[in-house]
């Protein structure tokens, strides 16, 4: 097995998670930030927590949040713990959308799988894992 097989695959969910969100203006990117911030909406999350807990950098992280506040789909106030710390909010906007980006993304996620056995995944998933924490 070549690892460009790795990275061609990446491209082409990228490709087309990108072309089904471009319906939503956004991009699968600021659609993962969206989907984390949903995930931990009750929990005061800054930009650090985004930055680490999907691993990404700083400036990455940045650029993302800069575009989705651009929109409208993200708003940021001070934490109360520490003012020098700001906390990420989704806004009424992009919460009215995350259940068209789930929907999106989990008609893409049966495409990628289809074909599969339950166990075909599970065991694609466990190898998946096993990879990433090979190289962290």
């Amino acid at each position: 097995m070549d690892i460009i097989e790795f990275k061609i695959l990446n491209t082409a969910i990228e490709r087309v998670l990108n072309q089904e969100l471009a319906e939503l203006d956004i991009t699968y990117m600021q659609a993962y930030v969206i989907g984390y911030l949903n995930m931990n909406r009750t929990q005061e999350i800054c930009q650090k927590n985004i930055e680490h807990s999907l691993g990404l950098t700083h400036p990455t992280v940045s650029s993302i949040l800069n575009r989705l506040e651009e929109k409208k789909l993200i708003m940021t106030e001070p934490l109360e713990s520490d003012r020098r710390y700001k906390k990420i909010v989704l806004t009424d906007k992009s919460s009215a959308m995350t259940t068209a980006i789930e929907e999106k993304i989990g008609k893409i996620t049966e495409r990628i799988f289809a074909g599969l056995s339950m166990d075909e995944i599970e065991s694609l998933s466990g190898v998946i894992k096993k990879l990433t924490k090979n190289i962290k």
